[in-house]
């Protein structure tokens, strides 16, 4: 069974969350509103990665402290295969929503949503139902 830690982070801007939309052709959850992130690759840091999948997925270039709020750890099936899969949530707070986004082609589509937003499914809002 493979391993993959993915690391996801939740930018926030006084009460708005950044979500962005996956593509519509994606394998998991085609057009699921999440948190941008992304798996860690051999070999690198826990804040190298978030950095690395936050300038690929949105295009987020600012310096940022992020702290671990959630973890989640569950064994999902893609394709007839068992995926160990531990998911980390880092934190991040800014100051405003002028971030220059701009979409890898993972994603379709960003808002700033509040964290009862209707976009959001149930996973998604337990994770930040506290902040």
């Amino acid at each position: 069974m493979e391993r993959k830690i993915v690391l996801t982070g939740i930018i926030k801007c006084k009460e708005l969350f950044l979500v962005v939309q996956r593509n519509k052709n994606d394998d998991f959850y085609p057009s699921a509103w999440e948190f941008p992130g992304g798996n860690l690759e051999d070999g690198e840091l826990l804040c190298d990665a978030l950095k690395r999948e936050l300038k690929e997925e949105i295009n987020f270039t600012k310096v940022f402290e992020a702290k671990i709020i959630n973890y989640y750890d569950e064994i999902k099936e893609k394709n007839n295969e068992l995926y160990h899969i531990v998911e980390l949530d880092f934190l991040i707070d800014v100051d405003n929503m002028d971030l220059d986004i701009k979409l890898s082609l993972e994603h379709s589509n960003y808002k700033w949503v509040k964290k009862d937003s209707e976009l959001l499914d149930n996973f998604i809002k337990n994770k930040i139902k506290n902040l």
